[in-house]
């Protein structure tokens, strides 16, 4: 089953919750989540609301108190104690882990010092393990989501007032398609973000799919002239392989130092860039040169184009669209006699599935054991299929 998360109106953890109730999800998977997870006292109402007319499930988590600061020990230790499978306690922590690492650089502490305020409350933790335990029981394998809206305004908080979006979700979303919406509300939480931020495998319009389920989750409030709605859609691609929109920038250079090269890949690929080639080519006058061609998802295109022209000697880029098509793979670790590997689990068009190692995680294991680096891709090619960990 493949998801869309149409987020017209922003994200936020309790729409997630919404829309997955409203597609399928028993609520009861929900309010069964604080027992699971040692929060007891925790109350969840779950209901119908309209939002310009537009009817939604509203998820409402109250917690039995005052909540106290926890740091991603306190959260690691809490999802530890639980009876959550495997998976749902690892993607969770992730998650996690990605919002102490904003809070950490925007407040300028250290990882270990980051207390959640908000973050860690009942109602943000249920947010995250419940969005991905209803992704589990609903089968989701591959998350789609489209660009997200940002409106400017004010919004408070624990640390005070905080201009939108707020500096922990501005930074979450860095690398994710935006656009700019009117209006002074805030569309996009710090949770909404870091979900989307880990779980989507792509950002894109709407993909080729057969829709089976059509989910609406509601925000806490209402806004003017917008109906705050999250809308997922739940259903199968229609090619095995999955298309997508892509931009190609392209340039020929042949007066530049040719230890640059390297240096402007890294900032390619630090600015979003999905690829980059360069290729040795001949130019006018039988001049030799190199052709850099980068691929990157629509709306990249003046942050990678900037790049460009600021690390190079380049005078002109030119830029085209095109349709990809990539096959359907779930990112996950393969377990090694040196521990696990980072690999990609990619499905064939015949329905077979092959592995694929990650080249940074195995020549990491090469330098840590001093083994060859060809020995950890052997020992990654003869691990069972069945043995992928999600």
């Amino acid at each position: 089953m493949q998801a869309f998360l149409d987020c017209f109106s922003g994200v936020s953890g309790d729409m997630l919750l919404g829309a997955l109730i409203d597609a399928g999800w028993p609520e009861t998977g929900l309010k069964s989540l604080p027992e699971r997870l040692g929060l007891e006292g925790t109350v969840i109402d779950v209901g119908e609301v309209k939002r310009q007319g537009i009817r939604g499930i509203q998820v409402k988590i109250r917690g039995p108190g005052p909540q106290p600061f926890r740091n991603l020990r306190d959260v690691e230790a809490i999802l530890a104690r639980s009876d959550l499978s495997p998976g749902i306690m690892r993607r969770s922590l992730e998650v996690f882990t990605q919002l102490a690492q904003v809070e950490s650089k925007v407040h300028g502490c250290p990882l270990e010092a980051v207390h959640f305020h908000e973050i860690g409350a009942v109602d943000t933790i249920l947010d995250i393990v419940g969005t991905i335990s209803g992704l589990a029981y609903l089968s989701v394998e591959g998350l789609f989501c489209s660009p997200i809206p940002l409106a400017r305004g004010w919004v408070d908080c624990e640390h005070g007032r905080m201009p939108l979006p707020a500096p922990a979700c501005a930074e979450l979303l860095r690398h994710v398609p935006v656009y700019g919406v009117d209006g002074g509300w805030e569309l996009v939480t710090p949770t909404g973000a870091a979900l989307i931020k880990v779980l989507t495998d792509n950002f894109r319009t709407f993909p080729e799919m057969c829709v089976k389920k059509i989910g609406y989750g509601a925000g806490s409030r209402d806004i003017p002239q917008q109906a705050n709605l999250l809308r997922i859609w739940l259903g199968e691609v229609q090619s095995f392989e999955e298309g997508s929109v892509v931009v190609e920038l392209k340039s020929h250079i042949d007066d530049m130092n040719p230890e640059w090269y390297e240096y402007i890949m890294e900032r390619l690929f630090e600015m979003g860039a999905l690829d980059v080639v360069m290729s040795p080519i001949h130019m006018k006058k039988n001049r030799p040169g190199v052709e850099i061609r980068v691929m990157a998802l629509p709306g990249y295109e003046d942050r990678l184009s900037r790049v460009l022209f600021e690390e190079s000697t380049t005078s002109g880029i030119r830029l085209t669209r095109s349709m990809r098509y990539i096959l359907p793979r779930r990112i996950g670790m393969i377990p090694t006699p040196w521990g696990n590997v980072r690999a990609k689990l990619i499905t064939r068009p015949n329905g077979k599935s092959t592995i694929s190692p990650e080249y940074e995680d195995c020549k990491r294991v090469a330098h840590r054991v001093n083994v060859p680096l060809g020995e950890v891709y052997q020992a990654v090619g003869l691990v069972s299929i069945e043995d992928f960990i999600d």
